[in-house]
């Protein structure tokens, strides 16, 4: 064979690879041992604005975004010694500077001058259950812990050899406090590049805020390595140059002793109890040494939420909401009150949520609110009640089918029951959601959205859901006497919301220097400890002859959740 027939065979055997090659991929590169890249083919202009002749010669860390660079590092070096990584997102970016996402895997051949091949290929963008998700980049997104936890569900039931780590920086909110926005952001991005990078797959690290964090990883992952270096970036972010003591504790999902559904359950409500703020109940030491009594008390928790549920084992207590304008009870909001339990049941609720219990619980209390009024109808006085549904009730297709069928004794007096949407968990699918609530009021029933001002989603559930009653967050009303911009946002919410044809009611009552400053604020009706306490006995408000329980609340807020 001649010199020119070898070189058009060596060059038809090159055409044939990178046509099999861009089957998979829109872009091909190889970089030599430094990084530099040595060979690139595929959409140059239109990932990078740049031509194959400008990006040759190029280390390739310098076409990615700053914070990807920790990935690209792990990336790369988990190329030697021949493993094939699993594909991983990495932000790039364009001539103009902008990201480009790339999801990138690859070989490493030590044989061949010890160069890198890679294929790129642009990626299919999802997202998060949250709108203020903190990573979305083609597939590879740093989840909430609502989409986190239905991340791990499933991650478990084809990976069980994995483990499920937790991550926190101690005392973080101080710490941010002494940064600027733009460095914050920095390190929020940086931090999660390193557990992205040490993911096991796609759609496997997550950031919970305040400084806590959940990853997925394989089991041979260094989990001290990676503390350590997140340690390092947190200490070169810090003004101080003395960082934050970073704690991390890990579950081997196969030695748990755990599986199935139990598994699943248990997992999910480990990190919804790591992710709230304020939990007491959940702490790294605890997962780190006594596994199995977490599970022990996560399987206690769910037995007393269902035995509390199917046996109805509460009572329900009626607080009067108030006509500002005529001082007349327009209706009451039914609180639920746990058996052997003092005050509000905020941990019985929360617990009921984060196990994905909620549901039952809350066709317990409307099966029992429809029971009362059935029970205790009144010519004289009107006895109009409202019950609060779980946001992630309401967003659940299943429930409204549940629900529907045991409102039909109130079908010829549907006034008689209002329902309150809380947002103590975000809504999981707002469709689904507002066509429940659609439901309820063609139906007759009013419909009220809670906790208005407190949830990041507020205004936007405004705009997605048709209600007719909106309760603004007793902040608000506490705020609004001291401080003027308060008060200015509490009349601009009511002046909205009587556009929209939509009642206000205040929270958080306290005293008639308030009630005058709502009515001022043109809010239609007020709830709060000035015009009655929670009580069982719904005739204390209606007979004037019996005392009322009225007075100052002591921080403590009454509500079913």
């Amino acid at each position: 064979m001649g010199n020119e027939s070898l070189i058009s065979s060596l060059r038809q055997e090159r055409d044939r690879f990178l046509a099999f090659a861009f089957c998979r991929a829109d872009l091909l590169l190889e970089l030599s041992e430094n990084h530099k890249i040595v060979f690139v083919s595929g959409a140059t202009q239109a990932i990078f604005g740049r031509s194959v002749k400008e990006l040759i010669g190029t280390e390739i860390g310098d076409l990615v975004l700053s914070h990807e660079e920790p990935v690209l590092k792990h990336l790369l070096s988990g190329m030697v010694g021949g493993v094939r990584p699993n594909p991983m997102n990495i932000d790039f970016k364009n001539k103009s500077g902008k990201a480009q996402p790339l999801s990138l895997t690859g070989y490493y051949v030590e044989d061949l001058e010890k160069h890198y091949f890679l294929s790129c290929k642009i990626p299919a963008t999802i997202s998060a259950t949250s709108p203020q998700t903190t990573r979305q980049a083609g597939g590879d997104i740093v989840h909430d812990r609502v989409s986190f936890g239905q991340t791990v569900t499933e991650h478990l039931k084809n990976n069980p050899e994995d483990k499920l780590t937790f991550i926190e920086l101690e005392d973080y909110e101080n710490f941010a406090n002494k940064l600027d926005k733009d460095a914050q952001s920095e390190l929020s991005e940086t931090i999660n590049s390193y557990l992205r990078a040490s993911s096991s797959e796609a759609n496997s690290a997550a950031s919970f805020g305040n400084g806590k964090y959940g990853l997925i990883s394989r089991p041979d992952l260094d989990i001290d390595k990676l503390t350590d270096e997140i340690s390092r970036q947190v200490k070169d972010a810090d003004p101080d140059g003395v960082g934050l003591k970073v704690e991390q504790a890990s579950i081997a999902l196969a030695d748990s002793g755990i599986s199935g559904g139990n598994a699943a359950q248990a997992l999910s409500f480990m990190i919804q109890q790591f992710a709230h703020d304020q939990s007491d109940n959940f702490s790294l030491a605890d997962l780190a040494h006594s596994l199995p009594e977490i599970l022990a008390r996560i399987k206690k928790t769910a037995e007393r939420i269902i035995r509390v549920t199917e046996g109805e084992d509460f009572i329900i207590v009626f607080q009067p909401i108030i006509d500002l304008k005529t001082r007349e009870i327009h209706h009451y909001e039914v609180l639920a009150r746990i058996n052997d339990e003092t005050g509000s049941p905020q941990d019985f609720i929360r617990s009921a949520e984060d196990l994905n219990l909620i549901k039952g619980f809350d066709l317990a209390i409307c099966r029992k609110a429809i029971r009362w009024i059935q029970d205790n109808p009144s010519s004289e006085y009107n006895r109009s009640i409202a019950i609060n549904l779980s946001a992630a009730s309401i967003g659940d297709a299943d429930f409204i089918k549940q629900l529907t069928p045991l409102l039909t004794p109130l079908k010829d007096n549907p006034d008689s029951l209002l329902f309150e949407v809380t947002e103590s968990t975000r809504i999981p699918d707002p469709v689904i959601a507002n066509e429940a609530m659609q439901t309820l009021r063609n139906l007759g029933h009013k419909v009220c959205l809670d906790d208005f001002g407190v949830g990041e989603a507020s205004l936007q559930y405004l705009r997605q859901f048709q209600v007719d009653v909106l309760k603004i967050d007793g902040s608000y009303i506490r705020d609004a006497l001291e401080d003027e911009t308060s008060a200015h946002i509490l009349k601009a919410i009511a002046d909205l919301c009587r556009k929209l044809n939509i009642k206000t009611v205040a929270e958080m009552v306290e005293d008639e220097e308030t009630t005058q400053l709502l009515i001022n604020c043109n809010v239609d009706y007020g709830q709060g400890y000035y015009f009655g306490r929670p009580c069982n006995d719904i005739s204390i408000f209606e007979e004037p002859d019996k005392p009322r329980a009225t007075g100052r609340r002591t921080g403590s807020q009454e509500s079913w959740a």
